[in-house]
């Protein structure tokens, strides 16, 4: 471990990309990728957390027809009979999902100004 000082925005703002140790005024730790220090935040993990905002689910739509002259909705045949989802077993631990796995966890940030050491992990 390298520390990073001084504490200043342009100084930390070279060592983006790079795996870091901040730790916090009250001692607590956090360890992750630096992703930028800017606007008294410092980023850490951005890219995770990019890729959970834009995982989107979709669902699907039940088409309705109209009978002509009565004014009643009726389901088209397929939504009638729902079916049945199942998934495969058997379990899978090391199966992440659509995902890319990220050991540093998500994104998060935290305030410039509480941060007491940076350190830089080689």
């Amino acid at each position: 471990m390298e520390p990073i000082y001084p504490l200043h925005e342009d100084v930390v703002n070279r060592f983006c990309g790079y795996p870091v140790c901040v730790v916090m005024n009250d001692g607590s730790r956090h360890v992750g990728i630096l992703s930028s220090c800017s606007g008294g935040k410092v980023l850490l993990n951005a890219e995770a957390g990019e890729l959970e905002a834009n995982v989107t689910q979709t669902q699907p739509t039940v088409s309705k027809k109209k009978k002509s002259g009565k004014g009643k909705k009726e389901l088209s045949p397929k939504a009638a009979v729902p079916q049945a989802q199942t998934q495969a077993y058997p379990y899978d631990p090391y199966y992440y999902g659509p995902r890319p796995y990220y050991p540093w966890g998500g994104a998060l940030a935290l305030d410039f100004a509480l941060v007491a050491f940076l350190f830089l992990l080689l």
